[in-house]
Protein backbone atom coordinates (compact mmCIF):
# COMPACT_ATOMS: atom_id res chain seq x y z
CA UNK A 1 0.00 0.00 0.00
CA UNK A 2 1.44 3.37 -0.64
CA UNK A 3 1.95 6.05 1.94
CA UNK A 4 -0.92 8.29 0.77
CA UNK A 5 -3.07 5.29 0.75
CA UNK A 6 -2.12 4.65 4.43
CA UNK A 7 -4.36 6.17 7.56
CA UNK A 8 -4.15 5.75 11.09
CA UNK A 9 -7.97 5.39 10.82
CA UNK A 10 -8.68 8.50 13.17
CA UNK A 11 -10.73 10.79 11.86
CA UNK A 12 -9.24 13.60 10.13
CA UNK A 13 -9.33 17.29 11.88
CA UNK A 14 -11.59 19.72 9.51
CA UNK A 15 -9.43 23.01 9.42
CA UNK A 16 -10.84 26.14 10.37
CA UNK A 17 -11.85 29.01 8.01
CA UNK A 18 -10.97 32.16 9.06
CA UNK A 19 -13.17 34.94 8.40
CA UNK A 20 -11.50 36.38 5.93
CA UNK A 21 -11.30 33.44 3.97
CA UNK A 22 -14.76 33.15 4.48
CA UNK A 23 -14.98 36.80 3.55
CA UNK A 24 -12.30 36.34 0.40
CA UNK A 25 -14.88 32.98 -0.53
CA UNK A 26 -17.54 35.58 -1.21
CA UNK A 27 -15.51 38.20 -2.88
CA UNK A 28 -14.96 40.41 0.03
CA UNK A 29 -11.30 42.24 0.30
CA UNK A 30 -10.59 42.68 3.74
CA UNK A 31 -7.11 43.22 5.03
CA UNK A 32 -4.81 40.79 7.77
CA UNK A 33 -2.37 41.58 9.86
CA UNK A 34 -3.26 44.49 11.98
CA UNK A 35 -3.56 44.12 16.10
CA UNK A 36 -7.15 42.54 15.30
CA UNK A 37 -7.85 40.86 11.89
CA UNK A 38 -11.22 39.70 12.92
CA UNK A 39 -13.77 40.97 10.62
CA UNK A 40 -16.19 43.62 11.57
CA UNK A 41 -18.94 44.14 9.82
CA UNK A 42 -20.26 47.67 8.84
CA UNK A 43 -23.62 47.38 10.58
CA UNK A 44 -21.71 46.43 13.66
CA UNK A 45 -19.19 48.96 12.93
CA UNK A 46 -22.31 51.54 12.66
CA UNK A 47 -23.82 50.06 15.70
CA UNK A 48 -20.47 50.84 17.87
CA UNK A 49 -20.01 54.26 16.77
CA UNK A 50 -23.24 54.77 17.23
CA UNK A 51 -23.14 54.11 20.58
CA UNK A 52 -19.67 56.00 21.40
CA UNK A 53 -22.12 59.11 20.24
CA UNK A 54 -24.65 58.29 22.46
CA UNK A 55 -21.82 58.25 25.35
CA UNK A 56 -20.81 61.02 24.28
CA UNK A 57 -24.06 63.04 24.01
CA UNK A 58 -24.75 61.83 27.61
CA UNK A 59 -21.54 62.74 28.87
CA UNK A 60 -22.02 66.83 28.18
CA UNK A 61 -25.29 66.38 29.23
CA UNK A 62 -23.99 65.33 32.30
CA UNK A 63 -21.11 67.84 32.45
CA UNK A 64 -23.85 70.90 31.10
CA UNK A 65 -26.20 69.55 34.10
CA UNK A 66 -23.03 70.18 36.67
CA UNK A 67 -22.00 73.17 35.02
CA UNK A 68 -25.29 74.50 35.99
CA UNK A 69 -25.42 73.29 39.37
CA UNK A 70 -22.70 74.29 40.15
CA UNK A 71 -23.35 78.02 38.69
CA UNK A 72 -26.42 78.15 40.58
CA UNK A 73 -24.78 77.27 43.75
CA UNK A 74 -22.79 80.06 43.52
CA UNK A 75 -25.25 82.77 42.17
CA UNK A 76 -28.17 81.57 45.27
CA UNK A 77 -26.57 79.43 47.58
CA UNK A 78 -22.94 81.18 47.94
CA UNK A 79 -22.65 84.45 46.61
CA UNK A 80 -26.01 85.36 48.49
CA UNK A 81 -24.05 84.48 51.89
CA UNK A 82 -21.19 86.20 51.39
CA UNK A 83 -20.94 88.73 53.38
CA UNK A 84 -20.29 92.74 52.63
CA UNK A 85 -20.21 94.23 56.20
CA UNK A 86 -19.74 93.02 59.83
CA UNK A 87 -20.89 94.30 62.68
CA UNK A 88 -20.03 93.09 66.15
CA UNK A 89 -19.70 89.66 64.85
CA UNK A 90 -23.12 89.29 62.92
CA UNK A 91 -22.65 89.74 58.84
CA UNK A 92 -24.49 91.65 56.41
CA UNK A 93 -24.92 89.10 53.70
CA UNK A 94 -25.14 90.10 49.75
CA UNK A 95 -28.79 88.69 50.00
CA UNK A 96 -29.38 91.86 53.04
CA UNK A 97 -28.02 94.23 51.00
CA UNK A 98 -29.58 93.85 47.40
CA UNK A 99 -32.95 93.64 49.23
CA UNK A 100 -32.41 96.85 50.83
CA UNK A 101 -31.01 98.33 48.28
CA UNK A 102 -33.93 97.36 46.53
CA UNK A 103 -36.33 98.46 48.65
CA UNK A 104 -34.75 102.40 49.31
CA UNK A 105 -34.59 102.55 45.49
CA UNK A 106 -38.14 101.58 44.48
CA UNK A 107 -39.45 103.98 47.71
CA UNK A 108 -37.45 106.43 46.29
CA UNK A 109 -39.17 105.69 42.75
CA UNK A 110 -42.44 105.92 44.10
CA UNK A 111 -41.79 109.65 46.30
CA UNK A 112 -40.78 111.15 42.89
CA UNK A 113 -43.29 109.76 40.99
CA UNK A 114 -45.94 110.86 43.03
CA UNK A 115 -44.44 114.39 42.81
CA UNK A 116 -44.03 114.61 39.44
CA UNK A 117 -48.02 113.39 39.01
CA UNK A 118 -49.03 115.94 41.73
CA UNK A 119 -47.70 118.51 39.26
CA UNK A 120 -44.13 119.40 40.52
CA UNK A 121 -41.35 119.77 38.11
CA UNK A 122 -38.44 117.28 37.88
CA UNK A 123 -35.61 120.00 37.05
CA UNK A 124 -36.22 122.08 39.86
CA UNK A 125 -36.88 119.04 42.54
CA UNK A 126 -33.57 118.55 41.58
CA UNK A 127 -31.79 121.45 42.37
CA UNK A 128 -33.07 121.42 46.07
CA UNK A 129 -32.54 118.71 48.33
CA UNK A 130 -33.75 116.28 49.56
CA UNK A 131 -34.80 115.92 46.20
CA UNK A 132 -31.82 116.48 44.32
CA UNK A 133 -30.43 113.64 46.27
CA UNK A 134 -32.98 111.22 46.27
CA UNK A 135 -32.77 112.04 41.97
CA UNK A 136 -29.01 111.58 42.17
CA UNK A 137 -29.28 108.08 44.00
CA UNK A 138 -32.05 106.48 41.99
CA UNK A 139 -29.39 107.30 39.15
CA UNK A 140 -25.88 106.24 40.33
CA UNK A 141 -26.28 102.99 41.62
CA UNK A 142 -22.96 102.77 43.45
CA UNK A 143 -24.02 106.14 45.93
CA UNK A 144 -27.32 104.78 47.39
CA UNK A 145 -25.30 101.91 47.50
CA UNK A 146 -23.07 103.44 50.03
CA UNK A 147 -25.61 104.91 51.27
CA UNK A 148 -27.68 102.01 52.25
CA UNK A 149 -24.28 99.38 53.07
CA UNK A 150 -23.97 102.83 55.93
CA UNK A 151 -27.36 102.86 56.94
CA UNK A 152 -27.58 98.95 57.54
CA UNK A 153 -24.22 99.25 59.88
CA UNK A 154 -25.77 102.16 61.44
CA UNK A 155 -28.96 100.41 61.92
CA UNK A 156 -27.73 97.15 63.91
CA UNK A 157 -25.50 99.69 66.08
CA UNK A 158 -28.93 101.36 66.83
CA UNK A 159 -29.98 98.27 67.75
CA UNK A 160 -27.42 96.88 70.02
CA UNK A 161 -28.01 100.46 71.71
CA UNK A 162 -31.80 99.81 71.60
CA UNK A 163 -31.23 96.21 73.69
CA UNK A 164 -28.57 98.15 76.06
CA UNK A 165 -31.64 100.36 76.89
CA UNK A 166 -33.83 97.56 76.79
CA UNK A 167 -36.03 98.91 74.06
CA UNK A 168 -37.74 96.75 72.43
CA UNK A 169 -40.77 96.75 69.40
CA UNK A 170 -44.08 95.37 70.32
CA UNK A 171 -47.05 94.85 68.59
CA UNK A 172 -48.50 98.48 69.07
CA UNK A 173 -45.15 100.21 67.97
CA UNK A 174 -44.93 98.37 64.88
CA UNK A 175 -48.78 99.35 64.38
CA UNK A 176 -47.83 102.98 64.99
CA UNK A 177 -44.90 103.08 62.41
CA UNK A 178 -46.74 101.52 59.67
CA UNK A 179 -49.87 104.25 60.62
CA UNK A 180 -47.09 107.14 60.68
CA UNK A 181 -45.72 106.00 57.40
CA UNK A 182 -48.80 106.16 55.60
CA UNK A 183 -49.83 109.61 57.77
CA UNK A 184 -52.66 108.09 59.39
CA UNK A 185 -53.77 109.08 62.54
CA UNK A 186 -56.04 106.94 64.94
CA UNK A 187 -56.94 109.94 66.98
CA UNK A 188 -57.99 112.33 63.91
CA UNK A 189 -60.14 109.80 62.77
CA UNK A 190 -61.98 108.76 66.04
CA UNK A 191 -63.32 112.55 66.47
CA UNK A 192 -64.31 112.69 63.06
CA UNK A 193 -68.50 113.05 63.14
CA UNK A 194 -67.75 113.43 66.78
CA UNK A 195 -66.13 117.29 67.36
CA UNK A 196 -66.83 119.85 64.80
CA UNK A 197 -63.61 120.83 64.10
CA UNK A 198 -63.14 116.97 63.09
CA UNK A 199 -64.62 117.48 60.10
CA UNK A 200 -61.76 118.64 58.33
CA UNK A 201 -60.09 115.66 56.35
CA UNK A 202 -56.99 113.77 58.44
CA UNK A 203 -54.05 114.63 57.06
CA UNK A 204 -53.09 111.39 55.45
CA UNK A 205 -50.69 110.27 52.64
CA UNK A 206 -53.85 110.01 49.44
CA UNK A 207 -51.48 107.01 47.82
CA UNK A 208 -48.25 105.24 49.63
CA UNK A 209 -45.50 106.60 47.30
CA UNK A 210 -44.58 109.48 49.61
CA UNK A 211 -42.72 108.39 52.74
CA UNK A 212 -43.61 110.62 55.66
CA UNK A 213 -40.24 108.90 57.18
CA UNK A 214 -38.74 111.60 59.57
CA UNK A 215 -35.67 113.38 57.71
CA UNK A 216 -33.29 116.31 58.75
CA UNK A 217 -35.28 119.09 57.26
CA UNK A 218 -35.50 122.25 59.79
CA UNK A 219 -38.38 124.08 60.86
CA UNK A 220 -38.26 127.79 59.33
CA UNK A 221 -36.13 130.15 61.25
CA UNK A 222 -36.60 134.21 61.29
CA UNK A 223 -33.07 135.07 60.60
CA UNK A 224 -30.94 134.75 57.60
CA UNK A 225 -27.94 133.15 59.57
CA UNK A 226 -26.62 130.46 57.89
CA UNK A 227 -25.61 128.45 60.73
CA UNK A 228 -28.93 128.96 61.82
CA UNK A 229 -29.96 126.64 59.42
CA UNK A 230 -29.23 122.86 57.74
CA UNK A 231 -27.74 122.99 54.64
CA UNK A 232 -30.66 120.47 53.35
CA UNK A 233 -33.18 122.87 54.84
CA UNK A 234 -35.96 123.12 52.71
CA UNK A 235 -39.72 122.26 53.76
CA UNK A 236 -41.09 122.13 50.32
CA UNK A 237 -39.71 122.49 46.86
CA UNK A 238 -40.35 125.66 45.63
CA UNK A 239 -42.58 125.24 42.36
CA UNK A 240 -45.34 127.17 40.77
CA UNK A 241 -48.10 126.85 43.16
CA UNK A 242 -50.85 124.41 42.08
CA UNK A 243 -54.63 125.00 41.46
CA UNK A 244 -56.34 124.33 44.95
CA UNK A 245 -58.16 120.77 44.78
CA UNK A 246 -60.84 120.97 47.45
CA UNK A 247 -61.90 117.38 48.05
CA UNK A 248 -64.67 115.72 50.19
CA UNK A 249 -64.43 115.54 53.63
CA UNK A 250 -63.83 111.31 53.93
CA UNK A 251 -65.68 109.59 57.20
CA UNK A 252 -63.96 107.70 59.20
CA UNK A 253 -64.68 104.10 57.38
CA UNK A 254 -63.38 105.82 54.19
CA UNK A 255 -59.94 107.05 55.81
CA UNK A 256 -59.41 103.71 57.00
CA UNK A 257 -60.61 101.70 53.91
CA UNK A 258 -58.03 104.68 52.23
CA UNK A 259 -55.15 103.29 54.73
CA UNK A 260 -55.41 99.84 54.46
CA UNK A 261 -55.47 100.13 50.60
CA UNK A 262 -52.49 102.12 50.77
CA UNK A 263 -50.56 99.88 53.15
CA UNK A 264 -51.79 96.98 50.63
CA UNK A 265 -50.55 99.23 47.58
CA UNK A 266 -47.37 99.48 48.84
CA UNK A 267 -46.73 96.31 49.66
CA UNK A 268 -47.67 94.90 46.66
CA UNK A 269 -45.81 96.88 44.62
CA UNK A 270 -42.49 96.14 46.16
CA UNK A 271 -43.39 92.21 45.79
CA UNK A 272 -43.88 92.97 42.22
CA UNK A 273 -40.49 94.80 42.03
CA UNK A 274 -38.61 91.75 44.14
CA UNK A 275 -38.75 93.06 47.65
CA UNK A 276 -39.19 90.15 50.04
CA UNK A 277 -42.21 90.50 52.41
CA UNK A 278 -39.95 89.96 55.33
CA UNK A 279 -37.79 93.29 54.56
CA UNK A 280 -40.88 95.24 54.11
CA UNK A 281 -41.53 94.72 58.14
CA UNK A 282 -37.96 94.61 59.01
CA UNK A 283 -38.64 98.41 57.36
CA UNK A 284 -41.05 99.08 59.42
CA UNK A 285 -39.74 97.65 62.34
CA UNK A 286 -36.72 99.80 62.30
CA UNK A 287 -38.90 102.96 62.07
CA UNK A 288 -40.47 101.82 65.11
CA UNK A 289 -37.55 101.17 66.83
CA UNK A 290 -36.26 104.79 66.05
CA UNK A 291 -39.01 106.41 67.42
CA UNK A 292 -38.78 104.39 70.45
CA UNK A 293 -35.06 105.60 70.53
CA UNK A 294 -36.15 108.97 70.02
CA UNK A 295 -38.52 109.08 72.58
CA UNK A 296 -36.21 107.64 75.23
CA UNK A 297 -33.43 110.40 74.32
CA UNK A 298 -36.79 113.50 74.21
CA UNK A 299 -39.31 112.19 76.12
CA UNK A 300 -42.59 113.80 74.84
CA UNK A 301 -43.22 115.78 77.57
CA UNK A 302 -39.53 116.69 78.34
CA UNK A 303 -38.27 120.27 78.17
CA UNK A 304 -35.93 121.58 75.56
CA UNK A 305 -33.31 124.26 75.15
CA UNK A 306 -33.75 127.97 74.45
CA UNK A 307 -30.72 130.29 74.06
CA UNK A 308 -30.24 133.79 73.53
CA UNK A 309 -26.62 134.83 71.58
CA UNK A 310 -24.96 136.24 69.29
CA UNK A 311 -22.22 135.53 66.70
CA UNK A 312 -19.56 136.49 64.48
CA UNK A 313 -18.80 134.75 61.33
CA UNK A 314 -15.69 134.68 58.90
CA UNK A 315 -13.98 132.20 56.59
CA UNK A 316 -10.80 131.22 57.89
CA UNK A 317 -9.41 130.36 61.27
CA UNK A 318 -7.00 132.74 61.64
CA UNK A 319 -9.88 135.84 61.09
CA UNK A 320 -11.42 133.92 63.85
CA UNK A 321 -8.50 134.25 66.54
CA UNK A 322 -7.68 137.67 66.12
CA UNK A 323 -11.57 138.33 66.17
CA UNK A 324 -11.15 136.68 69.62
CA UNK A 325 -8.31 138.46 70.91
CA UNK A 326 -9.86 141.43 69.82
CA UNK A 327 -12.87 140.80 71.83
CA UNK A 328 -10.64 139.92 74.84
CA UNK A 329 -9.49 143.02 74.97
CA UNK A 330 -12.69 144.98 74.75
CA UNK A 331 -13.25 145.41 70.99
CA UNK A 332 -16.89 145.75 70.63
CA UNK A 333 -18.69 142.53 70.37
CA UNK A 334 -21.55 144.72 67.51
CA UNK A 335 -18.61 146.67 65.92
CA UNK A 336 -16.42 144.11 65.17
CA UNK A 337 -19.33 142.14 64.03
CA UNK A 338 -20.89 144.72 61.60
CA UNK A 339 -16.96 145.11 60.24
CA UNK A 340 -16.09 141.48 59.54
CA UNK A 341 -19.25 139.21 59.73
CA UNK A 342 -19.71 137.21 56.73
CA UNK A 343 -23.28 136.65 57.99
CA UNK A 344 -25.15 139.26 56.47
CA UNK A 345 -28.49 139.25 58.34
CA UNK A 346 -26.91 138.96 61.85
CA UNK A 347 -23.89 141.00 61.22
CA UNK A 348 -26.29 143.73 60.46
CA UNK A 349 -27.72 143.32 63.80
CA UNK A 350 -24.29 143.56 65.42
CA UNK A 351 -24.52 139.28 65.32
CA UNK A 352 -27.34 139.11 67.26
CA UNK A 353 -29.39 136.05 66.61
CA UNK A 354 -32.05 136.70 69.68
CA UNK A 355 -33.40 133.78 71.62
CA UNK A 356 -34.49 130.72 69.97
CA UNK A 357 -34.83 127.09 70.21
CA UNK A 358 -31.18 125.86 69.97
CA UNK A 359 -31.74 122.55 67.44
CA UNK A 360 -32.31 125.51 64.79
CA UNK A 361 -28.39 125.26 64.55
CA UNK A 362 -26.19 122.81 62.94
CA UNK A 363 -24.71 120.35 64.93
CA UNK A 364 -20.93 122.39 65.83
CA UNK A 365 -22.77 125.37 66.23
CA UNK A 366 -25.65 123.56 68.85
CA UNK A 367 -22.94 121.57 70.87
CA UNK A 368 -21.15 125.04 71.28
CA UNK A 369 -24.25 126.54 72.38
CA UNK A 370 -25.06 124.11 74.85
CA UNK A 371 -21.30 124.01 76.32
CA UNK A 372 -21.07 127.61 76.98
CA UNK A 373 -21.11 129.63 80.14
CA UNK A 374 -23.22 132.45 80.34
CA UNK A 375 -21.64 135.51 78.82
CA UNK A 376 -17.82 133.42 77.86
CA UNK A 377 -16.98 134.08 74.67
CA UNK A 378 -16.19 130.88 73.06
CA UNK A 379 -14.50 130.28 69.47
CA UNK A 380 -13.45 129.61 66.99
CA UNK A 381 -16.17 127.02 66.00
CA UNK A 382 -16.21 125.34 62.93
CA UNK A 383 -18.96 124.48 60.84
CA UNK A 384 -19.85 124.01 57.02
CA UNK A 385 -20.55 127.67 56.80
CA UNK A 386 -16.65 128.86 58.23
CA UNK A 387 -15.78 129.86 61.72
CA UNK A 388 -17.82 131.33 64.45
CA UNK A 389 -16.90 133.34 67.74
CA UNK A 390 -20.05 133.10 69.84
CA UNK A 391 -21.58 134.61 73.04
CA UNK A 392 -24.53 133.31 74.70
CA UNK A 393 -26.45 135.62 76.57
CA UNK A 394 -29.23 133.34 78.36
CA UNK A 395 -30.26 129.76 78.24
CA UNK A 396 -33.42 128.46 79.01
CA UNK A 397 -35.82 124.83 78.87
CA UNK A 398 -39.28 125.23 77.82
CA UNK A 399 -42.19 122.39 77.84
CA UNK A 400 -45.63 122.48 77.11
CA UNK A 401 -47.13 123.10 74.46
CA UNK A 402 -45.34 126.01 72.96
CA UNK A 403 -42.26 123.21 72.27
CA UNK A 404 -43.96 120.42 70.28
CA UNK A 405 -43.49 122.37 66.87
CA UNK A 406 -40.04 121.82 67.89
CA UNK A 407 -40.25 118.42 69.37
CA UNK A 408 -39.97 116.25 66.49
CA UNK A 409 -37.01 118.23 65.05
CA UNK A 410 -34.58 117.64 68.43
CA UNK A 411 -35.42 113.60 68.38
CA UNK A 412 -34.98 113.45 65.24
CA UNK A 413 -31.00 115.82 65.70
CA UNK A 414 -30.46 113.56 68.86
CA UNK A 415 -31.17 110.27 67.23
CA UNK A 416 -28.73 111.59 64.75
CA UNK A 417 -26.50 112.64 66.91
CA UNK A 418 -26.69 109.40 68.46
CA UNK A 419 -25.99 107.59 65.58
CA UNK A 420 -22.37 109.11 65.00
CA UNK A 421 -20.96 108.93 68.12
CA UNK A 422 -22.29 105.10 67.99
CA UNK A 423 -20.45 104.41 64.58
CA UNK A 424 -17.42 107.07 66.20
CA UNK A 425 -16.89 104.75 69.72
CA UNK A 426 -17.79 101.13 67.63
CA UNK A 427 -15.11 101.46 64.94
CA UNK A 428 -13.26 98.31 66.12
CA UNK A 429 -16.55 96.46 66.14
CA UNK A 430 -17.94 96.90 62.37
CA UNK A 431 -16.30 96.58 59.05
CA UNK A 432 -17.44 97.14 55.81
CA UNK A 433 -15.99 95.22 52.96
CA UNK A 434 -14.84 96.76 50.10
CA UNK A 435 -16.78 93.97 47.84
CA UNK A 436 -20.00 95.56 48.32
CA UNK A 437 -19.88 97.68 45.20
CA UNK A 438 -19.49 94.31 43.36
CA UNK A 439 -23.31 93.71 44.60
CA UNK A 440 -25.16 96.56 43.84
CA UNK A 441 -28.16 95.75 41.56
CA UNK A 442 -27.32 97.41 38.12
CA UNK A 443 -30.39 96.48 36.24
Amino acid sequence: MSKKAQTTGAPKRRRRRTKAAEATQRGENIQEGGPDSSYVSRAEREERLQKWVIRGVIAAAVVLVLLIAFTFAIEQLIIPNQAVAVVNGTNITVRDFRQQYQLERNRLLLQINQLQSSGFDLQQLAQQEPYKTWISEVNVPDQLGLRVINDMVDDRLLAMEASARNIAVDDLALRQAVEEFFGFDPTQVALIGVEPTATLEPTITPTPFVSPTPSNTPEPTSTSDPAAVEAEATAEPTVTPQPTVVEPTLSAEEVRDNFEQNEGDFRAYLDRVGVASETVDAFFERNALESLLAEDLIPDDGSLLYADLRHILVDDEETAQQALEALQQGESFAALARAISTDPGSGNRGGELGLGFVGNFVREFRLAIEGAEIGALVGPVKSEFGFHILQVRSKEERAGSEVELQRDRAKLQELEQLRESLRENNSENFEVFDSWIDFVPRG
